[in-house]
């Protein structure tokens, strides 16, 4: 019989804990506050509503103490803004109004991060592309002066008799076969046609451009994707917190009889 009268206490106790240490849970969250940095706004909403169903638990706790206790929440209709279950309707329907906010606020605040995140995967592929046009422009500048040099010509041919060696005497297999004589041949084109320096650059750059385009396309998908899944997530979980939260506040201080004008009127003859 202990036990059967010791459930509401226990119920209410724990009740009590969750939505106490959900408050100051929150309330850390959001010191301090940064509005103006939306990777940090961001960060706070959705840890606020991946947070969010702990009070309601401990709201359902409470409530379910009570009715243990009286058999319905609205025992107190006389005096509801003395009863702890009023207030605890009224933190309900204001965890509802919040969480309706954060569901808007959360998707534009993602929106706005997915430009930057653009912005940052365009402008990073600007600089890589800066820099390949430097490093070729630099290469090819080089061995144009190499080849107008009569020692690196002298340097040329004799790279050029080591590989033939090489590739006739047999030792070479494979790739590294391969690799040898692709080198053979460019080296002769550059002995042959230096004019060819400025080709071969251009199909370095274009590869290389390709390569940067392919990757700034793939960042940028994969981050639209994080986005999206991130913006739906939060911002479903937040429209069901509010709905959730909103229900049980309306409902209980109703049933509390807040919304009936004609509560305290004495009835007319």
């Amino acid at each position: 019989m202990k036990a059967t009268n010791s459930a509401p206490l226990i119920l209410k106790l724990v009740g009590f804990i969750l939505i106490l240490s959900s408050l100051i849970d929150f309330i850390t969250l959001l010191i301090p506050i940064k509005s103006q940095d939306n990777a940090w706004v961001a960060s706070t909403f959705t840890q606020l509503v991946d947070r969010g169903i702990i009070p309601m638990i401990g709201l359902a706790f409470l409530f379910l103490s009570y009715f243990l206790e009286s058999g319905t929440i609205a025992s107190e209709r006389s005096k509801p803004f003395l009863s702890i279950r009023f207030w605890a309707l009224i933190l309900s329907s204001l965890l509802g109004l919040t969480f309706l906010f954060i569901a808007p606020l959360h998707m534009n605040n993602t929106r706005i991060l997915a430009e930057q995140s653009n912005k940052q995967i365009d402008d990073r592929a600007a600089n890589l592309t800066a820099d390949l046009n430097n490093k070729v422009q630099q290469r090819q500048d080089q061995l144009t002066a190499a080849l107008k040099d009569e020692k690196q010509r002298q340097l040329l041919d004799q790279q050029l008799a080591q590989i033939s060696q090489a590739i006739a005497s047999g030792q070479l297999k494979g790739d590294q076969l391969t690799q040898a004589t692709q080198a053979q041949k460019e080296l002769q084109d550059l002995k042959t046609n230096p004019s060819a320096i400025e080709s071969k650059a251009k199909d370095f750059r274009n590869q290389g451009l390709i390569k940067i385009a392919d990757e700034q396309k793939q960042l940028k998908a994969q981050a639209e994707t994080d986005f999206r899944k991130t913006s739906i997530r939060v911002g479903l979980s937040s429209l069901l917190l509010a709905l959730g939260y909103s229900i049980i506040g309306w409902t209980g201080l109703r049933e509390l009889g807040v919304f009936r004008g004609s509560r305290l009127k004495a009835p007319t003859r």
